[in-house]
This record gives C-alpha cells, structure tokens and sequence, in this order.
C-alpha cells in the first residue's frame, strides 16, 4: 500500500491531539477494557516504561490523515491499562513525505528512550527510513506497507502486520476469473512500484491461468481518459485498477459509464478508500479486515468511538502492530525499564492471540504476517459489503 488507507470520520490532526502527547496508564478514556484483546506479556507483572515511535501523517488535509496514529493511541492506552505500564507514544508525522519521514527515523534513533516503533505505513517510507532504523537497532512494525521487496533480508528490523502483495495479486485474480468468470481481463497502472508491482502480480495470474489480458500504464494526473478507455477492447469483462490514486480510479470508472462501457471493476488496496472511490457494484480489497464481525473488533471499536467519537471501521493493523511492540516491551522489561534490544529480540517470537484482524498476529521467519490474507469488498451505498 502507498499511503493511508484507513476510513476516517472527522478525526484528524485535533483529535491526535485530544489525547495528548503521551499515552499513559493515567490517559483514561472512559471505557472498560475491552475483553478479548490481551497479549502474550500477561504473566509479566512489574510495570513499565519506555517510548514507542509512531510514525504516521497527522497533519495533512486527506480525510485518512491521523487515524493510524489515533489507532496507535488507542491501543496503547488500551495496553497500559491492561498491565499497569506507563509506554509513552513519541508521534513523528510523516505528512510531507519521504525527507521528513528520514527525518524522523532519525530522531527515533537519537533519542535512547524509543525502545520500538510502529510504522512507516508505506513502502516507500519504510525503504527510506528502514536503514537508519536498522542501525539505530530499532526495530519496526507496519500497519500498512505491503510491497514484497520489504522482507527479502535487507532491512533486519522490519516486521509487518499485514499480508503483502503477493497475496493481493493472487486474491485479485481469483475475483476476476472466479467470482466473475471473467474471460478478458484489462489491468490498469500507474508508475509507481506499488502499481506496477500488483499490475505484474495480476497479470501473471491472469495470463497462467489461459484467458487474455490488455495493459496499459496510465498517467493518475490525467482528467480525460478517452484514449486509455478506447484502448480498452470492448468485449472486456473485468477491469483490475491497480493504481495508487482512488481519485484517478473514480475518474475512469465514471468515464467509462458515460460511454456506455459496464464491465466489473476490481480495485487493488490503494483504492480502499469510500469517500474517494465509491462506483456501486464495484470490488475492492484490503489487508484490514471489517472489524465489526468479530467480538474483540467490535469492542475495540467502541473503545476507538469513546475517545475520538467517530468510528474508523478498518483501522485495526495500527492498533495490532503497537499491541505488538508494547507486548515485547514489556516481555523483555529489566528494572522497570524496556529496551531496544529487548524489542528487537522479542519480537520474533511475540504472538497477539484473538487479535482485532480476526487472527493471531505473529511473524514467520522472514518478519510476515503468519497466514497473512486479503479481504474482498463489494461497495454498496456508503457501505462495504464483505465478501469474505
């Protein structure tokens, strides 16, 4: 995933705020601990303390911006009541791009205090700020970069709490040819290595799979796309979106309507944004599943509701990843104090049991989501309608 891509209400960069700096056991939010949500550092008894980065825009003007750090918030308050620590938040907006999200890595790494961080939440962030957390020993959990490349060995400190886009690329494709027996399928892209990496993903499935696919890499700028439209063969069924700009895939689809073209369109992650891509009957998917159907989703969203007044549905990755770095504070906290190396260290082996994602969070070898998967939508009217 490029960029935030969690449904927000009105909370933004005033409700991060309404919480304070700091997160601690006294921040309460006036809610009771939600049952179900606990982590493997429930044996250790001693309390506390140390900061944990989050790194995550909170300032900018997109309707996304704050609700991963206000999930983070959340879910450590949510922690610490639980088991009397006192982990402080360090917040660090990367709002402005990969220069200030450096930037930040950096500030982590100075200050000796930050035992983990949570973030960045795109790929590219993490390829930018990852080396220098990495030689800070800091390690770092993202609630949200799926890019493939991330865990191929080179950054040590890495771990994600969401399928990658290997698993998109496969979960697209069995929409296209299964759901919707599609039987010409055309793939759109942008130039972007989160596009053009899922538009390979798709294509290869497609194309392994017999049945005849068109691609074109398109401009996300443009505000006539007549002529990638008119590329398009006109007995084309499905129509995969692989683009990293929801406003561009709004474009198109309302374009094609208007010239009478209706194949089913099928929008990669990026595109998991309601107030911004919204076509009735269309599909989409997203690591994050609704966490209205489970019981400990459902009650960590009243917590998130208690504090903030206004629900952001899908934002549970946020709230997992700093569950689990607070969890391997406090396992590997010595005198009352966590540490780097701790964090680093445990990491690993943490496991978040019955987590808000529907699953236990833990990681494989290579710092994956153990049976990390994909969730399909169908978009309704001002609603997604889970497909499975």
């Amino acid at each position: 995933m490029r960029r935030v891509l969690m449904l927000a209400g009105a909370a933004g960069a005033a409700a991060v705020a309404a919480i304070g700096v700091g997160c601690g056991s006294s921040g309460d939010t006036g809610t009771a601990t939600a049952p179900g949500i606990g982590t493997d550092a429930e044996a250790v008894i001693a309390a506390c303390i140390g900061k944990i980065g989050v790194i995550a825009p909170f300032t900018g003007t997109d309707e996304g911006d704050g609700i991963q750090m206000n999930w983070a918030r959340v879910s450590l308050d949510n922690f610490n009541r639980e088991h009397g620590t006192d982990f402080q938040i360090e917040p660090m907006d990367s709002t402005k791009g990969v220069p200030q999200v450096k930037a930040a890595a950096r500030a982590l790494a100075a200050d000796d205090e930050v035992v983990g961080v949570v973030g960045p939440h795109t790929s590219d962030f993490v390829a930018a700020a990852g080396p220098i957390l990495d030689a800070a020993k800091l390690a770092y959990v993202s609630p949200s970069a799926t890019n493939v490349s991330l865990t191929d060995g080179r950054l040590k400190g890495f771990y994600r709490v969401v399928a990658n886009d290997s698993v998109q690329a496969p979960t697209i494709g069995q929409v296209a040819l299964g759901d919707l027996k599609g039987k010409k399928v055309a793939i759109l892209d942008n130039p972007d290595p989160y596009a053009n990496g899922l538009a390979d993903g798709v294509e290869a499935y497609v194309t392994k799979a017999g049945v005849p696919v068109t691609r074109q890499e398109i401009s996300i700028a443009t505000k006539d796309y007549t002529d990638v439209i008119n590329k398009i063969p006109a007995d084309t069924d499905v129509v995969v979106l692989s683009l990293s700009s929801p406003d561009a895939a709004q474009r198109i689809v309302q374009q094609m309507k208007k010239k009478g073209r209706d194949p089913a369109f099928i929008g990669g992650d990026a595109l998991f944004v309601l107030d911004r891509f919204n076509p009735v009957g269309a599909y989409v998917v997203s690591f994050t599943p609704d966490l209205r159907k489970s019981d400990t989703g459902d009650n960590v969203m009243r917590l998130y509701k208690a504090v903030f007044g206004s629900l952001a549905t899908f934002g549970g990755p946020a709230f997992g990843a700093t569950q689990a770095v607070a969890s391997a504070a406090l396992r590997t906290c010595k005198d009352g104090r966590a540490s780097r190396d701790g964090v680093w260290t445990a990491l690993p082996t943490t496991k978040i049991k019955e987590s808000v994602l529907g699953q236990d969070i833990e990681f494989t070898t290579d710092h994956e989501l153990k049976n990390g998967r994909f969730y399909v939508y169908r978009i309704g009217h001002d609603d997604y309608q889970p497909l499975n």
